[in-house]
């Protein structure tokens, strides 16, 4: 008998492409429920069922992954602000759940969404249950190492954004010269990453971390080519990231596009 299949609730960006592409190779079906104007369009092909939901159609993708025979169910890709206003579409459950919380934080949303999932038979895996090559190892990623006023800095960064992570408010920080010049919200890591370097005259020290105590099932912090490349036009001289939980797709060319523009990129534990 063949396993039942996978499913995956897919955002945007290279990570459910990736997923897609493991449970391929492992042999494993897969049943794909896409967001509306972020998950790509080539996942369709990838999958052996495929259906695309707005944000909050919570009805319709308990429909799907139990006409499909799904039990096991991965969450990953990110949303851009334009989809929760443009493409949100909250059915009763959906809006049933919302009803039962202090506030819409994206950990406290996303806990309730797998609970309720949970609750009716299906069990969330993380993506490293499948990709656990994924992790960062500790140490130095670069060829380049951060010099001694940019680990200081990397050093109040990777402090607050601890902070910011214990009161679920964001995963980022960036720091020049000891100071604070930018803090994740709701507009993700690149545009952080761009608010803050454009405060400093010099190259920025930047953390992305994971919150004290997050289920890395739900949402796990992911850097790869593109967030580089925004860090190298942004002019940031060092990244500090949590070893062994953020998630580093495409290894080999982060390092070639952080190498190329003098990033340091160490993870620490």
């Amino acid at each position: 008998m063949s396993p039942p299949p996978i499913g995956l609730i897919a955002g945007n960006r290279d990570l459910p492409l990736l997923v897609a592409a493991k449970a391929r190779e492992l042999g494993r079906p897969l049943a794909i429920a896409g967001i509306a104007g972020e998950a790509d369009p080539g996942l369709a092909e990838s999958s052996d069922l495929f259906t695309t939901l707005k944000l909050g159609q919570f009805q319709a993708l308990l429909d799907f992954f139990r006409a499909a025979g799904v039990r096991d169910f991965l969450m990953t890709g990110g949303l851009e602000r334009e989809t929760i206003i443009l493409n949100y579409e909250p059915d009763a459950l959906f809006l049933s759940l919302l009803a039962q919380l202090e506030d819409f934080h994206t950990d406290r949303i996303l806990r309730a969404v797998t609970a309720r999932l949970e609750a009716e038979g299906f069990t969330l895996k993380a993506v490293t249950d499948l990709l656990p090559e994924l992790l960062t190892p500790p140490g130095l990623l670069t060829r380049a190492e951060p010099e001694a006023e940019l680990l200081a800095d990397l050093k109040v960064a990777w402090r607050i954004a601890k902070e910011l992570g214990r009161l679920d408010v964001g995963q980022t920080a960036v720091v020049s010269d000891r100071i604070t010049l930018a803090v994740e919200a709701a507009e993700g890591t690149d545009e952080t990453v761009r608010r803050g370097a454009a405060l400093a005259q010099k190259p920025v020290a930047v953390a992305k971390v994971v919150k004290p105590g997050q289920d890395l099932r739900l949402d796990p912090p992911v850097i790869g080519p593109e967030t580089i490349k925004v860090m190298a036009e942004a002019r940031v001289g060092a990244l500090a990231v949590d070893a062994s939980q953020i998630l580093v797709i495409n290894r080999a060319e982060v390092r070639r596009l952080a190498d190329q523009a003098s990033l340091a990129i160490v993870a620490w534990l």
